[in-house]
């Protein structure tokens, strides 16, 4: 790939996330400020944000502990939030198969 290529798929890989950036950053703000409001450290908040996939998730969890519940209820509502993901990703892979060729071998 030369370098001009490489350059241009860069900015439009940018252009083409720009949209998800700009929903993700403010509840990445929200969810910081919130767990930091809550008692958890900047490396916890952000471990937190790191391990757990959905934002969604994120919040559940964090209101369970806050509620001290006990940790099997804690990962279990946040399994239970992330699951809808795999559910969206089961029913969006046979749409997304014929545009991309490593997809359709699944």
């Amino acid at each position: 790939m030369t370098a001009t290529t490489t350059k241009s798929a860069y900015w439009s890989g940018v252009r083409d996330g720009l949209p998800f950036i700009v929903m993700v950053v403010p509840f990445a703000l929200l969810f910081g400020v919130v767990a930091i409001e809550a008692g958890l450290s900047m490396a916890q908040a952000m471990s937190f944000s790191v391990l757990v996939v959905a934002g969604a998730a994120q919040f559940a969890a964090l209101q369970l502990m806050l509620e001290n519940a006990a940790i099997g209820f804690v990962l279990l509502a946040a399994l239970a939030v992330n699951l809808r993901m795999a559910m969206y990703s089961a029913a969006l892979a046979p749409h997304l198969a014929a545009g991309v060729g490593w997809l359709s071998e699944f």
